[in-house]
């Protein structure tokens, strides 16, 4: 569980590796990105644009993205999308991988779509998927913060499937903190470390639905991080720490020794 905002201890042994050319290349692929996300999109296919700009802006970052479905495919109909924080980056992997699904709250992402907070019940009212972050803040990747009830309450007034999702960095193969951006960061020195890293892979598992009916928002809030926690954990070494629930350890019953035969 997340104690409080992470320092730069965090991102210990974290140094960008690539050559000074190819980190210059990846600056100016990402400038010309960015530019050409800033300008008015075309008419037409919004989700396809909103999915091509993430999609840009990343493969100019040298980051690349494996999506891993679900072991149950998603239920058809409006869902509640809810996936875990690191930072810009995985704001880019997810509008990719769960094809251009708006987030709630404001995105800072031109081209990328959002939904008004207060307005995410009436969207899955009305039949649209909906993107959320319920952790109460963004962290360098080693921690999980509890879920919000309130960030899932829409889904249970609404019955919608709550569909967790787990977002994990990996350089060379090994969970890294190469994608976080620190409290009071900017995003240019975060930019920086993601354009020096080599072999970045940003995973995204899609986990299997949970359905809120019948349930209280604390209890999906509680499963859905635990699915998200869960997955994180998979592989040593454990990248995400996260709350765990008490458990009461019962001694097995110990049988009386027979004596030896003398």
């Amino acid at each position: 569980m997340s104690t409080g905002p992470c320092a730069t201890d965090c991102l210990a042994g974290v140094v960008p590796t690539a050559p000074a050319g190819l980190r210059r290349r990846r600056a100016a692929a990402l400038a010309v990105a960015l530019a050409r996300a800033t300008a008015r999109p075309p008419a037409g296919d919004g989700r396809r644009h909103a999915v091509c700009t993430a999609a840009r802006l990343l493969t100019a970052a040298g980051v690349r993205v494996a999506v891993l479905p679900p072991a149950t495919a998603w239920p058809a109909g409006p869902k509640l999308v809810v996936a875990n924080r690191v930072s810009w980056v995985d704001d880019l992997a997810l509008r990719t991988a769960v094809a251009a699904v708006p987030e709630a709250g404001s995105t800072s992402w031109p081209g990328l779509p959002s939904v008004p907070a207060d307005q995410v019940g009436a969207a899955l009212a009305a039949g649209r998927s909906v993107l959320v972050r319920p952790e109460p803040a963004a962290s360098c990747g080693t921690e999980l913060g509890r879920f919000a009830p309130a960030a899932l309450q829409p889904a249970v007034d609404a019955g919608a499937a709550v569909c967790p999702v787990a977002v994990r960095a990996r350089l060379a193969g090994r969970p890294t903190t190469a994608t976080a951006q620190l409290p009071g960061e900017s995003w240019w020195s975060s930019a920086a470390r993601v354009l020096g890293a080599v072999d970045l892979v940003l995973e995204v598992h899609a986990l299997p639905a949970v359905d809120p009916r019948g349930s209280t928002a604390a209890e999906v809030a509680a499963l859905a991080e635990y699915a998200v926690a869960g997955l994180l954990e998979a592989d040593p070494p454990r990248p995400v720490s996260h709350p765990r629930r008490p458990r009461t350890h019962v001694a097995a019953p110990v049988s009386p020794r027979t004596p030896a035969p003398s």
